[in-house]
């Protein structure tokens, strides 16, 4: 199963780093193929709206989406879990996954 990983990173970029390698071990340990939106490619004009462009194509070629716990403080995380819900993708929890 692809798993995609959401949460906050803009201005905690340092500690978003730490949290995503994390959750990216964590789940290639348990056989998920994951992507990793800091490591995806990010040829652009560095603006919030194309990384969420980039990140939403990456999104959808996913089967499942990982919530980290800060999700909620993140607009983009926001919209990358509506996006998933609605179109019927199993969403992961940190709290309850990695717990």
């Amino acid at each position: 199963m692809k798993i995609y990983i959401s949460g906050k990173i803009t201005g905690i970029e340092e500690e978003a780093f730490q949290r995503f390698e994390f959750a990216e071990n964590k789940l290639k340990l348990a056989d998920f193929e994951v992507v990793n939106p800091i490591k995806l490619e990010h040829n652009h004009d560095k603006s919030w709206e194309a990384y969420m462009r980039v990140c939403i194509i990456a999104l959808m070629s996913c089967d499942a989406i990982f919530m980290l716990s800060n999700f909620y403080k993140s607009k983009g995380a926001m919209i990358e879990l509506a996006l998933a819900k609605e179109i019927g993708m199993k969403v992961f929890w940190e709290e309850y996954y990695l717990a």
